[in-house]
């Protein structure tokens, strides 16, 4: 179950790890502070900027300098050899790990993950995005609204829409999870230990308890789809549709989302 105990919460809020949460806060449209299993990842453009575990005695922090390794990079040695353990220099190195990323990015752009780190610093109903469940299944983003969990997968582009991972192997692993009650109760209560924690940070308004999930649905975004392509088609044919789902079709630039815009996807019974 994703959750951090009330030290981690005390050090974000007035420790040692203050600086953190005040950079997330200050840049909410670029950096997103996400709660794991005993550490948080802070997410900048769809990529891990800084993870920080909790150990018994203090926090281990790790950048991965693989951001270093583009045309211009010079400082791979540098921030891959800084300290584990010592909080101070990740905080003086953390505006030039920022910058390592964009020139990576520039070189390396990954335009679905940066269109899913846009959502989820634009809509406050994102409670949580790539929740790993075992070692295989990961679920793109888990969203609350009016009552609903929303076990969501989210596609840019068409060429996204098939394969490997294409739309019907997802919902055939969500299908899983809603399936296995032992999966589900643990997903719920990782959703409602992540909105307290959040709120207890000043990162959320909303408090979710086990009570307020009335039920739990499957939603598929897909941005920038090519209407005229069949590949939609071809992927629910694959599906048994013994669970329903719903489908919301965004724009290549349309990051708010109005869930009231669903339609349900039509599927073989």
């Amino acid at each position: 179950m994703r959750n951090i105990d009330a030290r981690f919460i005390g050090d974000l809020l007035n420790g040692e790890l203050a600086y953190f949460l005040n950079r997330v806060k200050e840049n909410r449209d670029g950096l997103s502070l996400e709660i794991r299993d005993g550490y948080v990842n802070i997410y900048y453009k769809g990529g891990n900027l800084l993870k920080i575990t909790q150990k018994r005695n203090g926090y281990s922090f790790f950048f991965d300098a693989k951001y270093c390794k583009h045309e211009n990079g010079e400082n791979f040695e540098l921030l891959n050899g800084l300290p584990t353990d010592d909080a101070e220099c990740y905080k003086t190195h953390f505006k030039q790990m920022q910058q390592e990323m964009d020139d990576w990015f520039a070189e390396h752009p990954k335009a679905e993950r940066d269109y899913q780190h846009r959502l989820l610093v634009n809509n406050p109903q994102i409670v949580d995005i790539e929740y790993q469940i075992g070692r295989t299944m990961r679920l793109d983003m888990l969203m609350f609204s009016g009552g609903r969990l929303l076990i969501t997968e989210n596609k840019y582009g068409t060429g996204a829409i098939g394969g490997k991972a294409g739309l019907a192997e997802h919902y055939e692993d969500i299908c899983r999870v809603l399936r296995e009650q032992k999966l589900l109760d643990e997903l719920t209560e990782s959703v409602c230990s992540i909105s307290h924690a959040k709120h207890a940070l000043g990162l959320t308004d909303t408090v979710i308890g086990r009570e307020d999930i009335k039920c739990v649905e499957i939603l598929f975004l897909l941005a920038n789809y090519n209407p005229d392509s069949q590949s939609l088609y071809k992927e629910m044919e694959k599906m048994d549709g013994s669970v329903p789902a719903n489908i919301l079709m965004l724009s290549g630039d349309e990051i708010k989302l109005d869930l009231t815009r669903a339609e349900g996807l039509l599927l073989r019974a």
